[in-house]
């Protein structure tokens, strides 16, 4: 059995993220998953193995600081050239209404894979929605503590101890959700055609119709049948 659905060409399909937006994850995916491996070779104890793999420690460390950069120029270059996409993402997160609160409410039992009736979404659903906050504030709170730690002369004193702890716990809360958008997004039994919308752009419409009505409906149907 295929983690990962087979994409298929020979059904309809439609565009779910331009390219862009695929630029922005995958480049925000590759340098936060090597920031969070050179940063566990700094914040855990024994860990010559994972230090080797990146020249040891100081070359651990300097991986993590190029990897930060990079996250930062991924999201600068994302957030200058998809600023419309990101309004849009916006006013969609702002959509959060009853049926993305029923959605919360079954997530439960889909994360199990049992079989359940998903309410009318948008282009986002309930918990991408939850994702969609949580982990760029998490990202942001990393960033900026990390610069804080990285260039400790200039800041106040205070502010440099409380970024190291910030650092940490932005860290745990990030990679949690990092990894649970993994599977929710790769392997999750129904829900693995997400990630050919992320590689490719497009996904099957019957996926859409069936996990997005709401967002399908106004973007490839009748907009006076959406919810």
């Amino acid at each position: 059995m295929a983690l990962i659905p087979e994409y298929r060409d020979d059904v309809p399909r439609v565009e779910r993220f331009n390219w862009l937006a695929r630029f922005s994850h995958w480049g925000h995916t590759v340098t936060f998953l090597l920031c969070l491996f050179t940063g566990l070779v700094l914040f855990l104890d024994g860990v010559n193995w994972l230090a080797a793999i990146f020249g040891g420690y100081r070359g651990a460390g300097l991986v993590h600081r190029v990897s930060a950069v990079g996250m930062t120029l991924v999201i600068g270059i994302g957030m200058v050239f998809g600023f419309k996409g990101i309004i849009e993402w916006i006013k969609d997160l702002l959509r959060f209404g009853m049926n993305d609160i029923k959605f919360i409410m079954i997530f439960p039992l889909e994360f199990l894979g049992f079989p359940v009736k998903v309410p009318p979404q948008t282009r986002f659903n309930g918990g991408e929605k939850g994702n969609s906050i949580v982990t760029p504030t998490c990202v942001f709170l990393l960033v900026l503590s990390g610069y804080i730690m990285w260039f400790p002369a200039i800041f106040p004193v205070g502010l440099v101890r409380v970024s190291y702890w910030t650092h940490d716990i932005a860290m745990v809360g990030a990679t949690c959700m990092v990894c649970m958008h993994a599977y929710l997004g790769s392997f999750h039994p129904g829900s693995g055609e997400s990630f050919w919308g992320m590689w490719k752009g497009t996904v099957r419409a019957d996926w859409a119709q069936h996990h997005h009505a709401i967002w399908y409906k106004e973007t490839y149907g009748d907009k006076s049948e959406a919810e």
